[in-house]
């Protein structure tokens, strides 16, 4: 690291006279503080242990041997072995703080061993107890006081004189980048005092005018090279912007370890044209370099201004969401980002520019602003728009593919306020629709706040408890005995009205709840199902389905191994439905969690079969042990030749694959008869018994 900073000091020097050379420390000046570093670095000491109140094991960190003086050999391994090291008296404080101090809560204690050993006799401990997988896990902290440890201060790592007479102005971070001290020279240049920043991210006095991806190109950048210089904006305490060079390094302490950061910084606002650079960065996007937000509602505000007395002024707002933006650094370094961007901005500039004036206004979103000529004409240039961004980009022989939707929003027909316009056009673009291009209107709007209400009612019965099991009976014909039930999910809202899946499970898959539901279901489905065989004397199975959310969840498999211990459920007792969408985009992840699960014991049944693409493709594939008919083809059975034909095809496949079939949705007697007559003999629907709350069904079947 030494080399690097000296290196680039030398190499940047040459680029521009006695002004550049004096935005950098001299290369005496980072001689001298990285030879502070390297000695305060070795103040850094202090081991980790991890005991397993479960079984009471004990892991240690690689330096444990170091702090406490122990021969490997000598290690504790367990509990007795610790009490056979330490005064009987400190090891009973120990426990003590073990059964008394709370979880998370930080706990400090002086202990010693019973024999002495020189340097290694007295330790601090600083322990905190947490619940890890069901069980309780204490780490503890090991400070050997005859050794010296504390957190790098300016003292330890500048020159005392360097820190407080330089005329840059000095921020030092921990780890986590949060300020632990500035010199008087960033008091003075910033107007903030050290009381104000200390214990603060830098974000802190930030203009906010650079966009999240220079903040991720300069963290890769400092990571990576662990150096970054560059111009940043910020913002004095009186709100004035200030333009400054920045010169950021990592501090590296024992072993290696990041410790925390330096930034160096120095004015620059008086070489800059600061009139037009302010103007330009109070209004441009600095990545596709197109008016930003706060230029587009400039402009919006003008044009309508200029046209109060037009009655036939109208203008129309598109704004255009681009799938996912947010996925692409976890794929995609900077450079390939960069080429995404410019080509989206292109494809778009490239069909609107000439009739609309065209921003970007967050990072996954632009709009365009023009005349309204007519609806359909705003609808053929969207049309345009969805079809241009949906052709994929050639990226270096990779090609990848973009999504976009399109919100639209109308003046004066929406409204007359610019701001409004835009949150309308992005109602439009929220709205559950299979279309991608959706207009706003006042009925969209309310069903925005219908949504919005189902998502407070959701959060309150998952805090509430307030979700609850219904039971739906699942009957073999043959002998007109119950063989299953099917748990379905329903909600009690704050006024305690039961509401239906129809009504809240859209709402819930859309605001990413599925998977807390899901695991609700799971959990009470175990518990319950448990209960009822426990005093049947018939075995029954009870299914629960499982979300595409909560299935591709990491947690998924281990969760349900969780509960079926926690229960100590046998797992014949339970079934998991799944649906087709779960194959569509990874099915060798779905095929190897579902041989999972069925390694578990559970049965395997594929719901709504026949709606999807993918049945008999996939189905041969999989271990799966029952199918369930969808219901739309029951409600269609008389009335449709081609149902019916459909139906005996999926029961006559099933038993070929020596698969169990079951129809949902049966009501009536000719249903129930057509079924049986071609080998389905397991059913579900109302002709038995309509969804019952567990007491009713107990009560009627049970």
């Amino acid at each position: 690291m030494l080399y690097y900073i000296m290196r680039t000091s030398k190499d940047y020097s040459k680029k521009g006279g006695r002004d550049m050379r004096d935005q950098r420390l001299s290369t005496e000046e980072i001689g001298e503080i990285l030879d502070m570093y390297e000695s305060s670095s070795e103040m850094h000491t202090g081991a980790v242990i991890r005991i397993d109140l479960s079984n009471h094991k004990i892991l240690y960190s690689s330096n444990f041997k170091r702090v406490i003086g122990l021969g490997k050999d000598e290690f504790p391994q367990n509990l007795d072995e610790l009490k056979k090291l330490l005064r009987e008296e400190d090891f009973q404080k120990l426990q003590d703080n073990f059964n008394n101090y709370d979880y998370e809560n930080e706990w400090i204690l002086r202990v010693s061993f019973k024999e002495k050993r020189e340097g290694f006799d007295n330790f601090e401990l600083v322990g905190k107890k947490k619940r890890w997988n069901n069980r309780d896990i204490v780490y503890i902290l090991i400070r050997n006081t005859k050794q010296k440890y504390g957190m790098i201060t300016p003292e330890t790592f500048f020159p005392k004189d360097l820190f407080d007479n330089s005329q840059q102005a000095i921020v030092i971070t921990d780890k986590n980048n949060k300020v632990v001290t500035v010199n008087k020279a960033f008091v003075d240049m910033m107007g903030y005092s050290l009381e104000e920043v200390v214990g603060k991210d830098p974000h802190f006095w930030s203009s906010n005018m650079h966009d999240k991806t220079f903040y991720q190109r300069m963290w890769y950048d400092l990571k990576s090279k662990g150096f970054w210089n560059g111009r940043l904006i910020n913002k004095k305490r009186n709100g004035e912007i200030i333009f400054t060079y920045s010169n950021i390094f990592e501090i590296k302490g024992y072993s290696n370890e990041l410790i925390g950061y330096i930034a160096i910084n120095t004015d620059i606002t008086n070489n800059v044209r600061r009139e037009e650079e302010i103007t330009r960065v109070h209004k441009y996007d600095f990545q596709t370099w197109l008016p930003n937000k706060e230029f587009l509602l400039e402009k919006m505000k003008d044009v309508i201004a200029r046209n109060l007395d037009n009655v036939h002024a109208e203008y129309a707002l598109i704004v255009i969401k681009i799938n996912k933006m947010h996925e692409l650094p976890i794929v995609y370094d900077f450079e390939k980002i960069n080429f995404i961007i410019k080509e989206i901005t292109d494809r778009i500039t490239k069909i609107a520019e000439n009739d609309f004036f065209v921003s970007r206004i967050a990072e996954d979103e632009f709009a365009l602003f023009g005349s309204l000529n007519s609806l359909s004409n705003i609808e053929e240039i969207s049309n345009k728009l969805i079809k241009a961004l949906a052709e994929p980009l050639q990226l270096f022989g990779e090609k990848v593919f973009i999504k976009a939707r399109i919100g639209i929003s109308t003046y004066p027909q929406n409204s007359k306020d610019p701001e409004q316009l835009i949150n309308q056009a992005r109602t439009a673009l929220n709205v559950s629709s299979k279309s991608d291009i959706n207009f706003y209107s006042l009925d969209l709007s309310n069903l925005i706040k219908y949504e919005n209400l189902i998502e407070e009612e959701i959060y309150y019965a998952l805090q509430n408890n307030k979700l609850v099991l219904f039971f739906q009976p699942q009957i073999d014909t043959d002998n007109f005995e119950i063989i299953g039930a099917e748990a379905l999910i329903r909600m009690q809202k704050s006024d305690g009205t039961i509401l239906s899946p129809f009504d809240f499970l859209e709402v819930a898959k859309k605001k990413g709840l599925m998977t807390e539901i899901d695991r609700f279901v799971l959990e009470s489905t175990a518990k319950i199902a448990k209960e009822l065989n426990s005093s049947l004397n018939n075995k029954i199975k009870v299914f629960f389905n499982v979300s595409k959310s909560f299935f591709e969840d990491k947690d998924f498999l281990n969760f349900i191994e969780i509960v079926l211990d926690k229960y100590d459920i046998d797992p014949s007792y339970l079934g998991v439905e799944l649906t087709e969408e779960i194959f569509i985009d990874d099915f060798y992840s779905a095929q190897k969690k579902i041989n999972a699960l069925k390694n578990m014991g559970l049965q395997i049944a594929l719901d709504d079969f026949g709606t999807g693409f993918s049945s008999l493709a996939y189905l041969n594939k999989l271990r799966i042990d029952k199918i369930k008919i969808d219901k739309s083809f029951i409600d269609d059975l008389l009335k449709s030749e081609s149902s019916k034909r459909l139906v005996s095809s999926i029961i006559s496949m099933s038993h070929i694959l020596g698969l169990e079939v079951i129809a949902e949705g049966v009501e009536t007697q000719e249903q129930l008869s057509f079924l049986q007559s071609k080998g389905c003999y397991e059913i579900q629907g109302y002709y038995f018994s309509k969804p019952l709350p567990l007491a009713e069904f107990v009560k009627s079947f049970c």
